[in-house]
């Protein structure tokens, strides 16, 4: 029997580099596929009336059951499509927050912003998970508990309220050389922050109108978000000259 010659390890020094999109395309894309997903629910929304808004909201057992058995397929698409957005934003956060730091961006600030805005990946992953397993047990018949419903408020109000802290401290490390970091960096401020807040303590016929102006902003921050710094090629996996310089 022959055996296989194995030709000695390549060093690691002479592998080819990994070509990949700069940070900044990669910026660019994470933020336009965000921005599809959002559009795709909208649509839904406006279509069909389906979307997980309401079940963030109190409701008696019987109304918030009716709700989730009203179109469940469309329920389940809506849902899926909210779990695409979840995985691109996180991606985004992680590599705005290196490029914030290439940048010369406050380092606390900056890594505190990005790791509350990743938080609110992970609980909106488990708002969805439970949407889908509630979904699941009023479809086997059974009646979603008071306290099932109040659960699930508590943790998407706890899950809004840390984006807008998250992007309330991410304003104060946005760039300000364009009209991109200066616009959002005060809508975080002066928009996001005190629309979130009255939702909570709005009337009902209010706070509707308010949902609909903090998506605004959403969809307002992620297409700005693509402007917030050019292109500088492709990166190689690889430190630039400029960064070995520096640390040399």
């Amino acid at each position: 029997m022959s055996t296989l010659a194995l030709s000695p390890a390549t060093p690691m020094t002479e592998l080819q580099p990994i070509i990949l999109p700069s940070l900044e395309s990669q910026l660019r894309a994470l933020a336009l596929l965000g921005c599809a997903m959002v559009a795709g629910m909208f649509v839904l929304f406006v279509a069909t009336g389906i979307g997980q808004d309401p079940l963030q909201f109190m409701h008696s057992p019987a109304e918030y059951t009716a709700i989730l058995l009203r179109r469940p397929a469309l329920l389940r698409l809506c849902i899926g499509l909210d779990n695409g957005f979840i995985i691109f934003y996180s991606t985004m956060w992680l590599v705005l927050g290196q490029l914030l730091l290439r940048h010369g961006a406050p380092r606390m600030m900056t890594i505190a912003s990005i790791s509350l805005l990743l938080a609110v990946g992970a609980l909106d992953m488990l708002e969805n998970f439970h949407f889908l397993s509630m979904l699941s047990s009023a479809e086997l018949g059974q009646v979603i508990s008071s306290d099932e419903i109040r659960y699930q408020v508590t943790e998407s109000l706890f899950k809004f309220h840390i984006s807008y802290l998250g992007l309330f401290l991410l304003g104060f490390v946005l760039p300000r050389h364009n009209w991109a970091g200066r616009l959002t960096a005060f809508a975080s401020w002066f928009v996001q922050l005190p629309v979130g807040i009255l939702i909570y303590v709005a009337p009902p016929s209010l706070a509707k109108p308010l949902v609909l102006v903090r998506l605004t902003y959403f969809v307002t921050a992620l297409i700005a978000t693509t402007f917030l710094f050019r292109a500088t090629g492709r990166s190689t996996g690889q430190p630039t000259d400029q960064a070995r310089s520096a640390t040399t």
